[in-house]
């Protein structure tokens, strides 16, 4: 995976405003109103750095540019921000997030891959065209580039669609922002902007090393109103946010600290870790939760 030098992250920062500008237009059109896209703000983290990203549902959507077929990047739509969109569009004010509002919208979740491809289209006097998109409404599982990524992008921006705001995040990989700026890789290496606080030292750390903590694996959750509940008996099928095959959270203290699949061994369940977080990540919730 290529590294990226400062000049070139900073460079990569400055062209933002070029292609969210160009992404408001392109989503105003498809949601038919008014749609501003500004203040973006660039970060070079490391992917645990956003993992609280992947804490809730949220409209995911998944492309990648189609001379990069496995160089996935992920456009993140928030439900409060979806939800802005959908009432704009409806001139009503919509309070859920549905498989059927999902479809009809999917044209504007389109248009933000429009938007960003035809910027860099314009950077690179040619067309660029998306590749392997997919749109759902589900928990933020990273793509196998952006896991094994030392450093990522993300692109925060505010959207402002009448009297409502919200916020869009896009997150891809280095080679895809040196595809972009139309650089070749560089050799230079820069770790992560984001600065963490240290852990401690190993001898600070070994008087906690016998504390017990609750170990939890969560499958999904749902709410449901008190006249539902009352209703469930033996039988009864209770749908989840998961779909079938998305990773199992794995909670210490409540707090989230890995995924991973269920697996049966023996007579058991039990669960194999596909990701999880940094061990000073790790420790700063397990500080959370104390």
């Amino acid at each position: 995976m290529p590294e990226m030098s400062q000049d070139s992250i900073q460079n990569f920062g400055t062209i933002q405003n070029q292609i969210w500008n160009t992404v408001s237009v392109t989503v105003g059109e498809a949601a038919r109103t008014e749609v501003a896209l500004t203040n973006p703000q660039t970060d070079f983290v490391s992917a645990s750095a956003l993992f609280a990203e992947t804490t809730d549902p949220k409209i995911v959507i998944q492309f990648s540019f189609s001379d990069m077929p496995e160089n996935s990047q992920i456009v993140l739509v928030p439900v409060e921000t979806a939800l802005a969109i959908a009432s704009a569009m409806k001139n009503d004010d919509i309070k859920e997030i549905t498989d059927a509002l999902v479809s009809e919208m999917r044209p504007v979740f389109e248009a933000f891959v429009q938007g960003i491809c035809l910027t860099v289209g314009k950077i690179h006097n040619g067309a660029v065209v998306a590749s392997g998109l997919s749109i759902r409404f589900q928990n933020l599982v990273f793509p196998i580039n952006l896991q094994n990524s030392q450093a990522v992008f993300s692109v925060a921006t505010e959207l402002k669609i009448e009297d409502a705001s919200g916020r869009i995040v896009w997150l891809l990989d280095p080679e895809t922002a040196c595809m972009v700026l139309g650089i070749e890789p560089e050799q230079d290496e820069v770790k992560p902007t984001s600065v963490r606080p240290s852990a401690g030292s190993e001898e600070s750390l070994e008087i906690l090393m016998d504390i017990p903590l609750q170990i939890s694996v969560e499958l999904g959750r749902v709410r449901m109103v008190v006249k539902d509940v009352v209703e469930l008996g033996s039988g009864s099928i209770i749908e989840i946010d998961k779909a079938a095959g998305e990773p199992v959270d794995v909670l210490v203290n409540g707090k989230i600290v890995a995924r991973g699949e269920v697996v049966v061994i023996e007579d058991n369940f039990g669960v194999r870790i596909t990701e999880i977080l940094s061990q000073q990540d790790r420790l700063a919730k397990l500080k959370e939760a104390a």
